[in-house]
This record gives C-alpha cells, structure tokens and sequence, in this order.
C-alpha cells in the first residue's frame, strides 16, 4: 500500500489537464469577434488527447462557448485542434505549452489569424 502511494506522489501531474484562464482577443476587425475573458477546462479524452470547454465570463457568469479536440504533441509543447462542427469547420486552433501557460491562436478556414490567445494554468 505504501509503495502505492509513492508511486501516485511521484506520478508527474498532467501538464495539459486543468483550469486555464484569460484572454482571447480579435485580430480582424471589423468582426463579429469580441474580445474575451476566457476559461478553459481541459481533460484528457485519450492519450495525447484532450477535450477544451470553453467558457467566455459575461457579467462574471461562465457562458460557455463550445468544445474543441485537440491534440498534443508533448515534444513540440503544442495542442493543435479544429474548431467548429462536424462538416462545418471554422477554423484551427494551436496552443503553444510553457509550463503553466498556453499561448496561441485560432486561424479562420483560410489562415488568417482571427484570435490571440493566453490563459495561464490555476
């Protein structure tokens, strides 16, 4: 039982798994876009796969956006993910990890960088 225990004390934590929170901020403008006070709650969904709830806070309330799979490449630190529904993609996200800080962005069908992303790990 003791030996149990120490394995589960020295288990690495998940780096990906967890409560993120900040910003996510327009890059085309004029747009329906709007710049955002986000949270993202990540849980694994498979190995090196994880699935992002993600929540904009509207007069302090959580509204909660969408979901995105995604991805992670733990060599490259990166969760790479489409966004949008099945048959109707609305683009790509791709989160760059620094320890307890993702940054990166979500890019329109065509490329073109539509938010900038960066929430920190709670």
């Amino acid at each position: 039982m003791l030996a149990a225990l120490a394995l589960l004390i020295a288990a690495p934590a998940d780096p990906v798994a967890g409560t993120w929170e900040g910003t996510s901020l327009c890059q085309v403008r004029p747009s329906p876009c709007h710049d955002e006070h986000v949270i993202y709650r990540v849980k694994p969904s498979a190995p090196r796969h994880y699935r992002i709830d993600a929540y904009k806070l509207v007069a302090g309330q959580e509204d909660f956006m969408g979901a995105i799979d995604v991805a992670f490449d733990p060599v490259a630190g990166r969760l790479d993910g489409a966004v949008g529904r099945t048959g109707r993609p609305m683009g790509q996200l791709r989160l760059m990890l620094h320890g307890t800080r993702l940054t990166g962005h979500m890019t329109q069908p065509d490329g073109t960088v539509y938010r900038l992303i960066d929430v920190t790990k709670h």
